[in-house]
């Protein structure tokens, strides 16, 4: 039940900032104050239903991606 909550405090937060705005695992774990491990469960199962998009910068840090809302 937990993981369904995070999912959709997840989806809140991307729907209330502008489309552009990308945000790491790190930053949900400061926006959530929860487990890394349970907020990355929930954004791969976000990205692999399509409502959240994965970004992987070359520049910067490509071992650590980031997500914004899914089109």
């Amino acid at each position: 039940m937990e993981e369904q909550d995070t999912k959709g405090k997840i989806l809140k937060v991307l729907q209330a900032i502008p489309n552009g705005v990308l945000y790491s695992t790190s930053d949900w774990q400061r926006i959530l104050g929860r487990d890394k491990r349970e907020i990355k469960t929930a954004l791969d199962e976000l990205a692999s239903e399509g409502r959240i998009e994965v970004v992987r910068s070359d520049e910067g840090r490509p071992d650590k991606p980031l997500y914004r809302l899914g089109d």
